[in-house]
């Protein structure tokens, strides 16, 4: 691997900018992106109350066990201009109405906060910053109605407008240098087959986000080697367990941090240096990789995003696929 592409080396703020030019001529689906995984929870706090997405048992026990059911949904603890920082590229958005409410808000079974300033922090990010690309993955929308869509999607196009990157049929034509060229910084996939989204957003299929639901080590990593992904379109890898009400019984008085995140930053990221970027047919039987998301991205000085990213330097390596795309 390259000096520049060693993990204590990475510029994270700016890795997408100082990628080597022969990986950002490679199409931006093969390249290794990191993410976050219900990345707004943040902004969850003890005022929060039920969201449109709580599972019954939750409305049951909430009042009762508010302290503990918070140690489990909150999955990141830092905002998001913080992880576009520490390299973060993708955004795992949830969003819910609120009765009486106009505003939009992110949502992991109770709520987190209002829409307009985490967006506004990724719009102040990439306008600081144009060599970066984010992906806003719009992957769930609870009490929404056709109305709700019009709004978001109007609001989605007045914050970014000649920023987004428009859906293309063929999206290995798409590279960093020709984003870069075109002033394009920002990819928004609508995961919601009941609109008819604006050309400027994209479809579901163009990034498959299948969900692991895994509560081991080992039924994560075996779903992680074995999902299979369309050569011609993105990915997301979720690298996260997903804790079931036995799960969090048995470890009532920990946190999802500590039983979840942590574990995976153990034994699940040295596996990752196993995998490469690229397309699956010349990946010699590796499990090739677009996004992956994790939990809790801000462990041990942003670990995570170093190691996704330098799996991009394995690019550099693969003689059978060289791409001198000029977009």
């Amino acid at each position: 691997m390259s000096e520049k592409g060693t993990a204590q080396s990475l510029d994270l703020e700016n890795w997408m900018r100082k990628l080597p030019d022969e990986i950002r001529n490679f199409p931006f689906i093969y390249l290794a992106i990191p993410g976050s995984h219900d990345s707004m929870t943040y902004g969850i706090t003890r005022s929060s109350g039920l969201a449109p997405d709580a599972e019954p048992i939750l409305k049951r026990l909430y009042p009762l066990f508010k302290g503990t059911i918070l140690r489990w949904t909150i999955t990141q603890s830092i905002d998001a201009y913080q992880q576009l920082l520490i390299g973060i590229r993708y955004f795992d958005l949830r969003l819910a109405t609120k009765t009486g409410v106009e505003s939009f808000y992110f949502t992991h079974g109770v709520y987190a906060g209002e829409i307009s300033e985490p967006l506004h922090q990724i719009k102040e990010f990439i306008d600081s910053h144009p060599g970066e690309v984010v992906i806003l993955d719009l992957q769930h929308f609870y009490g929404f109605t056709a109305d709700d869509h019009r709004k978001l999607m109007r609001y989605l196009l007045s914050m970014f407008g000649p920023k987004l990157v428009p859906r293309k049929q063929d999206l290995q034509s798409i590279t960093l240098n020709s984003l870069q060229r075109l002033g394009q910084q920002v990819v928004v996939v609508y995961r919601n087959p009941s609109v008819q989204a604006s050309g400027e957003f994209w479809q579901p299929q163009m990034l498959p986000s299948p969900w692991p639901q895994q509560d081991s080590i080992n039924g994560l990593v075996q779903f992680l080697k074995n999902v299979k992904r369309h050569p011609n379109m993105g990915f997301v890898h979720q690298a996260v367990l997903t804790p079931t009400p036995t799960f969090i019984l048995f470890r009532w008085v920990s946190t999802l941090r500590e039983k979840c995140a942590k574990p995976v930053k153990d034994e699940v990221y040295p596996k990752l240096m196993e995998f490469s970027p690229g397309p699956p047919s010349v990946s010699n039987g590796l499990t090739t990789v677009n996004v992956v998301i994790a939990d809790f991205v801000d462990l041990d000085n942003a670990i995570f995003s170093k190691t996704v990213i330098q799996l991009n330097y394995k690019l550099l390596k693969n003689t059978d696929f060289v791409y001198h795309n000029n977009g």
